[in-house]
């Protein structure tokens, strides 16, 4: 059926941003009240509509709703895989709550959760006291907890390529969150901006199919799951709870305060945690236009000056209400025993389930919400085991993996979201190059290991040129989805040589039948011909199985539903007979093979001639040098780049090294056929700049501030013998000798293996006579706003450069602070001198 409407339906319509915001704001609407259920996205997007067992669908709510927290997990013979064995969300940890939460926050939502934010799973511990005895005891819990709780905030490090500009949390831009918020895939699972205006992406066939059907016609084409509405998750009001600072901070690094990471962390910048905080501020708050009271909270958040014996009273409630079950301390407290859950009887009228006033413990639970946990209770009374492919699914609705990704019939972005999500300059790809990739048969696809990697944000992205991208989520999660994958998807473990046999001499094959199509929709190691923004297959025997690789080569679309990858093995041959006698199964080990000989082995022959007609420098063998314009090095600027992928440019104007990069070079076609081409910028990433002015000045003391030009006279360049430039110039009497090259990946390095740079200044004077007469010379090798130290002889800057020098000359340095300004400084106390400057960051 679903291959029939995908031939039905061919035309496509084009998405309008007012209908999908609509449909958005739509989502959330009924939990604007106080008896609104908690949500939770797995039950009500799924269980609520029997798309999954009520069953599993209430030991959703037992682990959500953290019930598995105050009640024992079952007894001690109770198995890992029985149905007894639930593991609890947990609260966020109340370690810093006195310098993240608003006091009079917590005292609201203490005292009543449910309306402060409807939505929220976190319990009414105080539904059976009076309003004034709620008020009492919210009061005393938030004052223990603002007065005692005060972990400081994590330290942000800074590298090269994500500085942290000082107090980051007062620099957001609004209009720059808002933008992160609804194209990063916030809105995948909260609701969208009403304001926001987004461009109008194309439907697919299936979704223009669902605006013309009624219910019962989508119901009989199994299409109701599809075509329904996705709820969104609540915020509430984030301008009453959050200050600036500590909602940057969270936004930053969410498993700091809530390690179950419901909410994952996207691997923000620090800027751009302050400008999605600086939006989410101003879009979830009571009253959008109140600057003052958002003013008022970032001045009131970490001040405070409560009473010790109010004080006190809340620890006292905060451990008599067991909120330690849930929430994390920088103090130690006991926990009371509490009735396992093999021993909850789900009828009880005063428990969880029941709907006596006087109970304990209040949810605004619904009917469909109290069955589904009853029959969970039940089912883990009677001692079955739960199957991987439970486990497995318990865990993608946990974290809401299905937010975003579908799996065999189950879960994807949200009809009324897609609209959100694009690629990077609107290229049109299709549903497969803009929306998150299914998890359809992920286990027989990837290797264990690059699932770990990818689900724990260790890897960087292969798709780019999605404006989404995949966000980091717990260790726990990381460590138990490959498993559960390759068990469930039956994955076939075969290492290359048991499916492709002996590879040795096919890498060259491999590269001819790549030309055949792979170059028109894939990048290879960075490289691909102009305009192509696909998947990048270099280094795909550390991601994929070879028997997938295998079997999805013969036969895309029985692999992958609705695919793009064209079938080039039509009815079992090949398009190339004369390669490997023509054999499918020989020719797809030979691109294996060449796949795996990448960056070694030569590019595709179309790509290596589109590349020379781009004039794109790509040192290989020995250095490049180009002598160009450049924004930082500028008009008189030598760029070298090196095989190790690590460049830099020097500014023969000022005499000074300007900057630095990792990744691709530089394309000289402007520089030497384009008279009126704009500076050349960096291919690469990881830029690092470096301050104007020179690097020696004659100074009378230390704390002398640096002139702002010093007499530098530039005497050019000579080759050294394995191709880099040595520079040379003279100062204040003295010629110096200026040799930069690659700092090999396994030297000692702040930066996790990267390669960086080492600088070699050899200093001779011209007239020993005349330099001793002059005021000290000073050598200049570090600045920045701030420096922090990381050893006795290395220092590293806010944008996270990190510089070090022999021990021998860091006992010799001084640090100068100025206004505005730290340096690091070194006096040239004899001739000739000599030293060595490590950069990484």
């Amino acid at each position: 059926m679903r291959y029939l409407i995908a031939g039905l339906w061919v035309a496509t319509v084009a998405w309008t941003a007012v209908a999908a915001a609509e449909e958005l704001r739509s989502d959330s609407a009924s939990l604007h009240d106080s008896s609104a259920p908690p949500v939770v996205a797995g039950f009500d997007r799924f269980a609520r509509h029997g798309d999954i067992d009520a069953v599993d669908g209430g030991r959703l709510l037992l682990g959500e709703l953290s019930c598995a927290a105050c009640h024992a997990r079952g007894d001690a013979a109770a198995g890992k895989n029985t149905a007894a064995a639930i593991e609890p969300k947990r609260g966020p940890r109340l370690h810093s709550a006195g310098i993240r939460y608003s006091q009079a926050w917590l005292a609201d939502f203490i005292a009543s959760p449910h309306q402060v934010k409807p939505g929220t799973t976190m319990p009414d511990l105080l539904g059976n006291r009076s309003p004034q005895q709620r008020r009492e005891i919210s009061t005393a819990i938030a004052a223990f907890l603002v007065e005692t709780e005060r972990a400081e905030y994590p330290e942000i490090k800074a590298t090269g390529a994500n500085p942290v500009m000082f107090e980051f949390w007062k620099r957001g831009d609004a209009d720059r969150g808002s933008e992160i918020f609804h194209t990063r895939g916030c809105v995948a699972c909260h609701s969208s901006d009403v304001d926001y205006v987004v461009t109008g992406a194309i439907t697919s066939p299936v979704d223009a199919l669902l605006e013309e059907l009624d219910p019962e016609e989508l119901a009989d084409m199994g299409l109701a799951a599809a075509a329904r509405r996705v709820e969104s998750i609540p915020l509430g009001d984030l301008a009453a709870k959050y200050s600036r600072k500590s909602l940057a901070h969270f936004l930053h690094d969410p498993a700091h305060t809530r390690p179950a990471l419901r909410m994952p962390d996207f691997k923000l910048s620090s800027n751009e945690s302050a400008d999605l905080a600086e939006y989410l501020l101003t879009a979830y708050s009571s009253n959008k236009h109140s600057v003052g009271k958002q003013a008022s909270v970032d001045q009131s958040i970490g001040e405070s000056a409560n009473d010790p014996a109010l004080v006190q009273q809340g620890r006292e409630w905060f451990i008599e209400l067991n909120c330690a079950a849930c929430h994390d301390l920088s103090i130690k407290t006991d926990l009371p025993s509490v009735m396992p859950l093999l021993a909850v009887n789900a009828e009880s009228a005063n428990g969880c389930l029941g709907d006596s006033p006087q109970r304990p413990v209040q949810y605004p639970l619904d009917s469909m919400q109290r069955d589904a946990i009853a029959k969970a209770i039940a089912n883990a009374k009677s001692g079955q085991t739960v199957s991987a492919t439970q486990q497995l699914d318990g865990i993608l609705l946990a974290a809401n993996c299905y937010g975003c990704h579908h799996r065999d019939e189950l879960g994807g972005i949200g009809r009324y979201r897609k609209a959100y999500f694009e690629t990077a300059g609107h290229i049109d790809l299709g549903d497969e190059g803009r929306l998150p990739p299914p998890l359809t048969g992920v286990g027989a696809k990837l290797i264990s290991t690059h699932l770990t990697n990818v689900v724990s944000g260790k890897t960087p992205a292969i798709r780019p040129y999605m404006q989404i991208q995949m966000p980091r989520f717990s260790q726990e999660v990381a460590r138990a989805l490959p498993e559960l994958f390759a068990e469930v998807d039956d994955a076939n473990t075969a290492d290359a040589t048991r499916v492709f046999g002996d590879t040795k001499d096919l890498a060259e094959a491999g590269r001819e039948l790549m030309d055949i199509g792979c170059v028109q929709c894939h990048t290879f190691g960075g490289n691909a011909l102009p305009g192509v923004t696909g998947v990048d297959l270099s280094k795909i025997h550390s991601r994929i199985r070879p028997a997938w690789f295998e079997t999805f080569l013969l036969n895309p679309g029985n692999v992958k539903e609705r695919t793009r990858m064209p079938t080039f093995f039509v009815d079992g041959k090949s398009p190339r007979p004369d390669l490997l006698d023509g054999d499918p199964k020989r020719q797809i080990a030979a691109m294996w093979a060449y796949l795996n000989a990448l960056p070694k082995h030569s590019l595709p022959s179309k790509i290596e001639a589109s590349r020379a007609e781009n004039y794109e420098l790509s040192p290989t063998d020995r250095p490049s040098i180009l002598r160009t314009f450049m924004p930082r090095a500028g008009t008189h600027a030598i760029a070298v780049g090196f095989p190790e992928q690590v460049h830099f440019a020097f500014d023969a104007e000022q005499v000074r090294l300007a900057t630095m990069w990792r990744g691709r070079f530089l394309d000289a076609q402007g520089t030497w056929f384009v008279r009126s081409a704009p500076p050349a910028e960096p291919l690469g990433n990881e830029v690092v700049e470096f301050p104007e002015g020179s690097s020696f000045a004659k100074l009378n003391q230390a704390n002398e501030p640096w002139p702002s030009s010093t007499e530098v006279r530039f005497g050019g360049y000579r080759i050294d013998a394995d191709g880099s430039p040595k520079f040379l110039y003279r100062y204040a009497g003295v010629e110096v000798t200026d040799h930069i090259e690659p700092l090999a990946a396994d030297e000692p390095s702040e930066t996790h293996h990267k390669p960086g740079l080492r600088r070699t200044i050899t200093l001779t004077p011209i007239d020993a006579e005349a330099n001793a007469s002059a005021a000290p010379l000073w050598l200049r090798f570090h600045q920045g706003d701030r420096l922090t130290r990381i050893d006795d002889h290395t220092m590293k800057n806010e944008a996270g450069l990190t510089i070090a020098v022999p021990p021998s000359l860091a006992r010799d340095a001084h640090v100068y602070e100025g206004d505005d300004v730290t340096e690091w400084r070194v006096p040239v106390r004899e001739f000739p001198f000599k030293i060595e400057v490590n950069y990484s960051w």
